[in-house]
């Protein structure tokens, strides 16, 4: 069944005149329901404007956008960064770029769609992934392949083990990793996965996400290689595409310190809900990311009988099996995640 609201989800809301707690969405850091990040980005709304529709490559451009990008490559240590409007905008602009002649895609089990351009289907283990690359290395020396990967949804190759990685020929590849439900929240200060696949040394490392999941602005990335990056920038998509809010961008500059201790919040709750769960058999979680997820349709009936409202729908289709997942964030108050505990506890019990 699905519910509609009026105004964003945060962990309070109301349906129907009934008060539900919600715990889903991606908003980890809480950060859309704080009021200091609310005033910094006003104030860059009032001097940036609500939204930039020109091209990246016009005769007259907003340094925030160098700034930003310069900002994210040196905090995360990467060579360089872009950023577009959006997490999938990045994954397209990168699905685009690597669909041309020189290159030969290679689509890991759990990549999101975001990264496909064609019907290609993922390969359904990395087994069948690394005998592959190994077949097309061993008769084609012109075409370089550029596997496509996301850093958390497979069980095969997670942060920040990432074991199938090992058994693949990455000296050789060009490395693409989706980490947007890692950016923000996992790694060093927040920093995500780059660090960590760095020290695989691939032939190359790009690495994309979403900036609205954790960090709650309307803008996608891509961090790597600073030829690579530079060579995104020259591409027809990007010069087309539409630049990220440049208040979201300015707001990221200056909202680090609050992001910083926004984890710091969202650690504290994620261990007090591991603590209070008697059974931790039925989900699948990666330590760190505060997403639980199940596959338990009953579940989901009885939290909303207690007036629970969790991630429960076909993703990315209707033809999709249901995704049902439980998500902490760093806005819920320990009382609200006891009374998520208890009654997850309580179905358990039944």
């Amino acid at each position: 069944m699905t519910d509609f609201v009026d105004q964003f989800p945060g962990p309070r809301i109301t349906l129907n005149g009934k008060p539900f707690l919600y715990f889903g969405g991606t908003a980890y850091l809480g950060l859309q329901h704080d009021p200091d990040f609310h005033e910094l980005y006003i104030q860059n709304i009032r001097r940036y404007g609500t939204h930039y529709g020109a091209s990246r490559k016009s005769n007259l451009r907003m340094k925030i956008f160098d700034t930003a990008e310069q900002m994210l490559s040196k905090k995360i240590g990467a060579d360089s960064a872009l950023t577009l409007s959006s997490g999938y905008l990045v994954g397209q602009l990168l699905a685009t770029y690597f669909h041309t002649p020189g290159f030969s895609p290679f689509y890991a089990p759990g990549c999101h769609a975001a990264l496909f351009q064609t019907e290609q289907a993922p390969f359904t283990s990395y087994q069948d992934l690394a005998l592959a690359l190994k077949e097309h290395l061993s008769r084609n020396t012109d075409s370089i392949p550029v596997i496509f990967f996301d850093t958390l949804e497979s069980k095969e190759a997670y942060f920040p083990d990432f074991e199938a990685l090992k058994k693949l020929p990455l000296d050789r590849c060009i490395l693409v990793a989706d980490d947007s439900h890692g950016f923000g929240i996992l790694g060093e200060r927040g920093m995500g996965a780059y660090a960590r696949l760095s020290e695989f040394a691939p032939r190359a490392l790009l690495v994309c996400f979403s900036l609205g999941k954790a960090i709650g602005i309307p803008a996608g990335a891509v961090i790597g290689s600073k030829n690579l990056v530079e060579a995104l920038k020259r591409t027809v998509f990007f010069g087309a595409a539409s630049p990220a809010s440049p208040a979201g961008l300015a707001t990221l500059t200056q909202a680090w310190e609050l992001l910083l201790n926004k984890r710091k919040n969202l650690i504290a709750n994620v261990e007090h809900f591991l603590s209070g769960i008697s059974n931790k058999n039925p989900f699948w979680f990666t330590p760190g990311i505060p997403a639980f997820s199940y596959q338990d349709p009953g579940l989901t009936a009885f939290l909303k009988e207690q007036s629970i409202i969790v991630t429960h729908f076909h993703y990315p289709n209707e033809e999709a099996e249901p995704t049902s997942r439980i998500v902490i964030t760093a806005a819920h108050e320990i009382h609200e995640i006891d009374k998520l505990t208890q009654s997850i506890n309580a179905y358990f019990a039944l």
